[in-house]
């Protein structure tokens, strides 16, 4: 027996069809995604702003303008990336007195060669007539290179003079398995009020390589600085299991001339309240 076949359906498939890209974005923002979208703001920003210091809150929140306007806009998020560490960068340019970036590049096929800025520095050197700046052009540069910290840590040692640290190593000679268990250990940090006295090890090390403080094998004039150093956990701890002839050498942590002149310059000294001349 013949089983007869359904009639042919006569409902009508649907078919999207899929609109651009941008265009889909740029239909599809609600209000409700908007918000969604300024919630990721804040983590956006910060890596916009990964390689560039941060010096005032209005910085950060006109970085944080320009990116939600850019993500609710439907700009691709590499675009709103790139506006937002542009701003960054002109905004510090602008806090440290240097020209915008178009300005800056506005004539580069004409600048001359580093041979021919070498030589007009020769040429200046030698003329009677040209001005000198009452500053180093480094300066500018080393604001942007240095932490809040770092900045307290110069002006520290320029109003409190050379700091103690010792060294920590075992009594045999380094080629009979002797070696260096502490290096450096001070108290800079706790004395000159850091918020991150724990930085210090990474402190030191950008401030020498600056040129704006030394480490030096001298002691400091007074032995009985280096009595609170020497009774920290780290020191009786390295002394008790080295055992007998553990040396413990005496270091001081100064400031350069450059570095004091950079002080001098750059960074308001405050003595009993008030803000001193240097």
């Amino acid at each position: 027996m013949d089983v007869d076949e359904p009639p042919p359906s006569t409902e009508v498939v649907r078919h999207t069809v899929p609109l651009p890209e941008t265009v889909a974005e740029r239909r599809n923002v609600t209000p409700a995604m908007g918000v969604r979208a300024a919630t990721g703001v804040a983590r956006v920003a910060f890596t916009a702003a990964t390689g560039v210091t941060l010096w005032t809150v209005d910085t950060a929140l006109g970085v944080t303008v320009t990116v939600l306007r850019g993500t609710l806009a439907g700009t691709p998020p590499n675009e709103v990336l790139a506006e937002a560490e542009t701003e960054v960068r002109d905004r510090l340019r602008h806090a440290l007195g240097l020209p915008p970036t178009a300005q800056q590049h506005s004539g580069d096929q004409n600048l001359p060669t580093l041979r021919e800025q070498g030589a007009q520095l020769l040429r200046l050197s030698a003329s009677t007539h040209a001005s000198q700046p009452d500053t180093h052009p480094a300066y500018a540069g080393i604001l942007a290179e240095i932490t809040p910290d770092e900045a307290r840590i110069l002006r520290f040692l320029h109003i409190d003079g050379p700091q103690p640290s010792i060294d920590v190593r075992t009594g045999r000679q380094r080629a009979f398995g002797g070696e260096r268990l502490i290096s450096g250990l001070t108290l800079i940090g706790e004395h000159a009020g850091l918020r991150f006295p724990n930085r210090v090890p990474q402190y030191l090390p950008n401030l020498r390589r600056l040129g704006l403080v030394e480490f030096t094998r001298e002691p400091v004039s007074n032995p009985h600085r280096y009595q609170l150093i020497e009774a920290q956990e780290p020191v009786r701890e390295a002394l008790k299991r080295s055992g007998f002839g553990t040396k413990v050498s005496y270091r001081s942590i100064i400031l350069t001339e450059f570095g004091a002149d950079f002080v001098r310059t750059c960074l308001p000294v405050v003595v009993d309240g008030r803000e001193t001349a240097t």
